[in-house]
């Protein structure tokens, strides 16, 4: 683990949070963020980047030049001298890197991808016999989701007891990245899900409604993107909080909550040491927080 790089992709709350705890562990950070500081940053929760810090770049002559991930590249160094020189970025956008260029990472996290972008590097990672870790997340209002794609060839050891592990075991059954995105959600159930679970379905319609440049109305956009995705209105639904169109528009505009970046964030730090270290069970393949009960649970993507 002292020698694995995680490459993260468009810094938000919750993938702050993960660099934080696997910096502050030993595990190097690169981050691939071609994004305008302070624009891109203004709102999320994240001690990295200060208020006065921001006020001051906008300030500048040449704030249009940088970039978040060289603003951010002098704090992640702060936080763990013993990893000096082996911290970097990357402001290229992903659409000018090669997917050679991913291959190289031993776990990538990412957020605000589009799914074809999703798409891309979870094929690009097939390419390789190694299993490596990519995981999409983001958060929005007081709930959070992530998908996981631990590679087709990773194995891992089941913890059976104290200093106790299993034989070496594949994770089953497995669907890639790509697939994943590919997967009808009108289909989507489970055991204990007779129908697709609302974080779900909500972090798929931010995912496409984040993904336009000239974004339109969102109840509009909602209504459509659930037409043609052969879903009701009810799979937003909830008993707990106001889940009205109105209401979602609003969170997707101001997305992030500190408290659930930091719970979301130290349980996927927690499955990317896993996938590092081999141990322990990983969570297959979907990961939903409600920050209402405090739950974290998975959730399997199966193929139609």
């Amino acid at each position: 683990m002292s020698n694995a790089r995680v490459l993260y992709i468009n810094l938000t709350g919750v993938t702050c949070e993960i660099m934080k705890n696997l910096v502050l562990a030993g595990v190097a950070a690169v981050v691939c963020d071609s994004r305008p500081y302070p624009e891109a940053v203004r709102e999320m929760p994240c001690s990295f980047f200060h208020a006065e810090d921001m006020e001051s770049a906008a300030s500048e002559n040449d704030s249009s030049q940088c970039t978040v991930a060289k603003s951010v590249q002098p704090k992640v160094e702060e936080l763990n001298p013993l990893l000096a020189g082996r911290n970097s970025i990357e402001e290229r956008p992903i659409a000018e890197l090669s997917d050679d260029f991913f291959t190289q990472f031993d776990a990538i996290v990412a957020s605000r991808l589009t799914v074809e972008e999703a798409k891309r590097i979870s094929t690009s990672l097939q390419k390789v016999d190694e299993g490596k870790l990519f995981i999409v997340t983001d958060t929005f209002g007081f709930d959070g989701c992530a998908h996981l794609d631990f590679g087709a060839s990773h194995k891992y050891r089941r913890e059976l007891g104290k200093d106790k592990l299993s034989d070496l075991m594949p994770v089953e059954p497995y669907l890639s990245m790509a697939d994943m995105m590919s997967v009808p959600l009108q289909g989507a159930t489970g055991r204990w899900d007779k129908s697709v679970p609302r974080i779900l379905v909500l972090h798929r319609l931010l995912m496409d409604y984040w993904s336009l440049v000239d974004k339109p109305e969102f109840v509009k956009f909602a209504h459509d993107w659930l037409a043609i995705n052969k879903l009701s209105s009810s799979a937003l639904s909830s008993d707990v909080q106001d889940c009205s169109l109105e209401t979602l528009g609003e969170i997707a505009q101001h997305p992030e909550v500190s408290p659930v970046c930091a719970v979301l964030g130290g349980i996927l730090g927690n499955e990317v040491i896993k996938s590092l270290t081999g141990k322990g069970e990983p969570a297959n393949n979907v990961m939903m927080f409600s920050g209402f009960d405090g739950g974290c649970r998975s959730f399997l993507l199966k193929k139609n």
